[in-house]
C-alpha cells in the first residue's frame, strides 16, 4: 500500500499548493524535492553543503526552494573572486551554506499567516528576515521583492515547500562595503565621509538612496552648489529601518534631514520614484532593493533635491495606555475612555495584544487624533479597524466642520490589504488649506448591535490613514 502512495505523490504532474502527504514512510521535505525535476538545482545544492539529512529527517521547517529558472538566471551573472560561477560546484561549500540557511525558516508556518513585512521568524542565515509583500495578493507573496511563491504550503511531515521563482541573495557585508566593491559611488561616499555621516552606511540599520557617479555626472553635480551639505546628505538616509521600495511606498518616511519628509510610489509601468519626480535606476547595472548586513540601498537616477513634502499617503499608527510600542496618541474625556485591549491584536505592534480600545458612555461622547506636518492637499480619512457587530456608529470633524455624518463601523469598506484580519473604513475627505498638524474627532452617535454602554468595546482601532485624493 505504501508503494503505491509513493507512486502517487512523485508521479503525479499537478500543481500541489496546500496538499497534506500522508503515507507510512512518513514523507519528508528532502524526499519531496528528490522528486521534482524542476528543483534539482535547489537538491544539489542542499547536498553539497550537507544538509540532506536536515531535511530528510523530523523537524520543522519551512523551505523557499527556487526553481532551475531560478538558478539559470542567477548563473547568468553569478560571479566568486572574479570568477563565473555556473553550476553549483563552481563556488565553495561555504558560500552556498549561506543561500540554503537564507532559504531556510527553523519553524513550520503556513503562508496564510504572513503580513505584509518581515516574515513570523528569522531564517536561519544569521538571524535575517525574508520580507513578505502581500498587496497583490496570497496566491502571489513576493519575498524581498525579488521573488514570487508560484506554489506554496506543500505540507510534508517535517515542514512547509515554497517554491519560488528566483533565488534570494544572503546580506553578507555592509551597505558601506558593497557600495565600495562596486565601484560606481565614490563621490557620494565622499560626501557622506565629509558630512560624517558614513558610519551609519557601516554599523546602523539604514535604507540609504544614492546617486551613482553617472547619474551625478548626468545632473552636472557640483557640491558646491549645495546650501548645507550636510542636510542634502542626510536627506538620503532613512534611519532604523531597511526597507524595499515596495515597503517604501505604503506611507511616508523621515530621514535623518527631519524637515522634510520623503515620498514613494510606483507608476502602472513598475518604475519607482521618489517626490514624485526623482526617478530611480532599476538597471540591472546599478537596481534597487540591494540588501546588506545592515540594511538596503536603492541607485537613484537623477540628482535628489530637498523638496517640500508633497501628498502622500501618511499613516499614523495608533497607541493606546500602557503600550510599550510608543506613546498614547489617541484622547478622549470622561465619562468616555481609552483603554489598552489585551484581548485583540495591533498590526503595527508585532500583532501583540494590545490594540486601542473606545468605550463610550453615550451619544455625544467622542475622542480624537492628530496627525502631524500634514502637506497641503486632498485627502480620505481611512481607519484601520477590528470588525465585530457591535461596534458603534459615529461622524467625523476636521476643523468644526461634518465630514461624514453617518459611518456604521459593524461594517466595513474593505479588508485591509496587509493583513486582513482588519478591516478599514473611509471616514470622509478633506482639504488640508496649508502645511499643517491635523486634528480629526470622530464623534459617537449610537451603539451597535449590543446597546449596553457598559460591554466592549465600540471600536478597536489600530491604524490612522489620510489618503491623497484628487
Amino acid at each position: 500500500m505504501s508503494t503505491c502512495i509513493l507512486f502517487f505523490v512523485f508521479a503525479c504532474k499537478e500543481q500541489f499548493s496546500d496538499a497534506r502527504y500522508d503515507s507510512t514512510d512518513e514523507i519528508q521535505v528532502m524526499d519531496y524535492l528528490e522528486s521534482r525535476e524542476d528543483l534539482s538545482t535547489f537538491k544539489e545544492l542542499t547536498k553539497y553543503v550537507g544538509q540532506y539529512n536536515l531535511l530528510k529527517t523530523a523537524g520543522t521547517y519551512t523551505v523557499f526552494a527556487p526553481n532551475n529558472g531560478a538558478f539559470d538566471r542567477l548563473f547568468e551573472t553569478l560571479a566568486v573572486d572574479g570568477k563565473p560561477v555556473k553550476k553549483i560546484s563552481d563556488a565553495p561549500v561555504e558560500y552556498w551554506l549561506r543561500f540554503f540557511r537564507y532559504h531556510l525558516l527553523d519553524k513550520k508556518i503556513n503562508t496564510n499567516v504572513f503580513i505584509h513585512g518581515p516574515l513570523p521568524s528569522p531564517t536561519a542565515f544569521n538571524g535575517k528576515y525574508l520580507v513578505a509583500d502581500i498587496s497583490a495578493s496570497y496566491e502571489a507573496i513576493r519575498l524581498n521583492n525579488a521573488a514570487t511563491i508560484v506554489e506554496s504550503n506543500i505540507n510534508f511531515n517535517n515542514g512547509y515547500v515554497n517554491v519560488i521563482n528566483a533565488v534570494l541573495l544572503p546580506p553578507t557585508t555592509s551597505v558601506y562595503d558593497m557600495l565600495v566593491e562596486t565601484g560606481k559611488y565614490n563621490t557620494m561616499l565622499s560626501i557622506f565621509e565629509e558630512t560624517e555621516l558614513i558610519d551609519y552606511l557601516k554599523d546602523s540599520i539604514v535604507t540609504v538612496l544614492i546617486e551613482s557617479d553617472e547619474a551625478l555626472l548626468k545632473s552636472d553635480f557640483d557640491k558646491e552648489n549645495i546650501d548645507d551639505l550636510k542636510d542634502w546628505a542626510s536627506y538620503h538616509i532613512i534611519p532604523d529601518s531597511g526597507y524595499y521600495l515596495n515597503l517604501l511606498t505604503a506611507q511616508r518616511f523621515y530621514p535623518l534631514y527631519e524637515k522634510e519628509a520623503l515620498s514613494f510610489a510606483v507608476d502602472n509601468y513598475g518604475q519607482y520614484r521618489v517626490n514624485s519626480k526623482f526617478n530611480f535606476n532599476q538597471s540591472p547595472d546599478y537596481g534597487i532593493d540591494k540588501v546588506a548586513s545592515n540594511g538596503v540601498f536603492h541607485t537613484l537616477d537623477t540628482l535628489l533635491e530637498i523638496t517640500a513634502a508633497v501628498p502622500s499617503r501618511i499613516r499614523l499608527n495608533l497607541y493606546p495606555p500602557g503600550s510599550s510600542y510608543g506613546a498614547q496618541n489617541v484622547f478622549t474625556n470622561a465619562p468616555a475612555a481609552i483603554r489598552l485591549n489585551n484581548g485583540t491584536q495591533s498590526y503595527h505592534q508585532d500583532k501583540k495584544l494590545m490594540i486601542v480600545q473606545f468605550d463610550a458612555k453615550q451619544a455625544g461622547d467622542y475622542f480624537w487624533m492628530t496627525v502631524p506636518d500634514v502637506p497641503a492637499g486632498k485627502y480620505r480619512i481611512r481607519l484601520t479597524q477590528r470588525l465585530n457587530a457591535n461596534r458603534g456608529k459615529f461622524m467625523t470633524i476636521y476643523n468644526d466642520q461634518i465630514v461624514d455624518d453617518f459611518i456604521d463601523f459593524s461594517k466595513k469598506d474593505g479588508d485591509f490589504e496587509e493583513y486582513n484580519y482588519f478591516a478599514y473604513n473611509n471616514c470622509g475627505d478633506i482639504e488640508v488649506a496649508e502645511r499643517s498638524d491635523v486634528k480629526i474627532n470622530f464623534v459617537f452617535l449610537d451603539f451597535g448591535s449590543n446597546r449596553s454602554p457598559s460591554y466592549c468595546c465600540d471600536l478597536l482601532l489600530d491604524i490612522l490613514e489620510l489618503v491623497p485624493i484628487n
